[in-house]
């Protein structure tokens, strides 16, 4: 249980801050925007999602596990579509390790005994 709350924890403060560069409009988040071509909308809205599944992640191991098992599916998800978009727009190598890293993280913690 120790693992699932160490990990739980350390993927929300990760996905908050990622998704505050995006929601705030931090210089290096529009860099990334715009490199990946992908409208302010879309981008607020990837970073309010990120800010929700960090949320859930959190509420998950107060209340229901349902909700954090359910964050972190989205959160998957959210890296799946990271990862595809890095190999559209031949992004560096090390952004996509650390999609794969974070992926295999969220696995990780969906499969740890709660």
């Amino acid at each position: 249980m120790t693992l699932t709350i160490a990990l739980s924890i350390v993927l929300a403060l990760l996905f908050v801050a990622t998704g505050a560069g995006k929601v705030l409009g931090a210089k290096k988040s529009i860099e990334a925007r715009d490199h990946f071509r992908m409208s302010g909308t879309l981008w607020r809205t990837i970073g309010a999602l990120e800010w929700a599944g960090a949320v859930g992640l959190v509420v998950g191991l107060v209340t229901w596990d349902w909700v954090a098992h359910a964050a972190t599916v989205g959160l998957g998800l959210l890296m799946v579509g990271a990862t595809i978009t890095r190999l559209r727009y031949d992004s560096k190598p090390t952004g996509m390790v650390v999609d794969l890293v974070l992926l295999a993280l969220l696995i990780t913690l969906l499969f740890l005994d709660r």
